[in-house]
């Protein structure tokens, strides 16, 4: 599926460096008079992200040691306890995918990728300093449609491969059952594997078109998952939670997850978002 996972482990650094491949190198006829040019091409930039991270905690107490006297109760606590935290940091890093970073510590999300100031930088590279590099973002006070999507699609696309298409399209649920309604019966077709995963989605051009309850209304997202990923510092790959004793209240025991790393794309122009769309009449 080439899902964006956090399984790219990444040693550390300043940041976290992504090469762009901006140029061809050389090339032409060949032939028996042909003299090669074997002059050098600089063929590679970096973007450069900063480091990003997350965490969730919790604490348990002098008051629910008390109240949760016995082993089995105890247990059922930290369990419970403990599935909150790693539910947390789930959803708010879900959240935070789609927005734009809070602050300096924050995931650069998708408001991030599909900022339209040229002159701010992202991964360390402004649209000013970089044609190449601007965002794919465009205001349209639209209804959803087949052609919208193609539309959509046509923005995103950087060749003529399959695989220079958008593989998955995120929107609100309103405009996914609104993109619904406006295909006929045949054409509804859904993707196996994201279903089992709990996404209802429903396929344009082979793409999941998916809703989800953290995107922006009016926003419709078409994403190319193979220049897309979450990159993840080897050492804080959500840390194991641990149950420790502070020193100065020693009934009180804490646990934490941790993550760091970034969500990074070596190809802005291969991602695609549309605003304002509405629903179908």
């Amino acid at each position: 599926m080439n899902l964006v996972k956090g399984s790219d482990l990444v040693d550390g650094g300043r940041s976290i460096r992504v090469f762009l491949e901006h140029a061809k190198a050389n090339g032409g006829s060949y032939g028996k008079t042909t003299t090669i040019n074997a002059a050098k091409v600089d063929i590679i930039n970096a973007a450069r992200f900063r480091w990003a991270g997350e965490y969730a905690s919790n604490t348990i107490d002098l008051e629910d040691q008390r109240e949760n006297e016995g082993e089995a109760a105890m247990v059922y606590l930290v369990m419970a306890k403990m599935r909150n935290i790693e539910k947390t940091i789930r959803d708010n890093m879900g959240a935070h995918v789609y927005a734009s970073a809070a602050d300096d510590d924050s995931i650069l999300g998708l408001g991030n990728m599909f900022s339209t100031v040229t002159a701010t930088a992202y991964g360390e590279i402004a649209q000013d300093d970089m044609a190449l590099w601007a965002a794919n973002s465009s205001a349209n006070a639209v209804a959803i449609s087949f052609k919208v999507m193609q539309n959509l699609f046509a923005l995103a696309r950087v060749g003529q491969s399959a695989a220079a298409a958008p593989n998955l399209v995120v929107t609100t649920n309103t405009l996914k059952d609104g993109y619904t309604r406006v295909l006929q019966v045949q054409q509804r077709f859904s993707d196996a594997k994201l279903v089992e995963a709990g996404f209802a989605n429903i396929l344009h051009e082979g793409a999941p078109v998916v809703g989800d309850d953290n995107q922006t209304s009016g926003v419709v997202d078409a994403l190319n998952l193979r220049h897309l990923k979450i990159m993840t510092h080897k050492n804080y790959n959500f840390t194991k939670p641990v149950w420790e004793k502070d020193r100065l209240t020693p009934d009180t025991l804490t646990a934490n997850t941790r993550w760091s790393g970034q969500l990074v794309t070596d190809h802005r122009k291969a991602h695609a978002r549309y605003t304002g769309v509405t629903e179908p009449a």
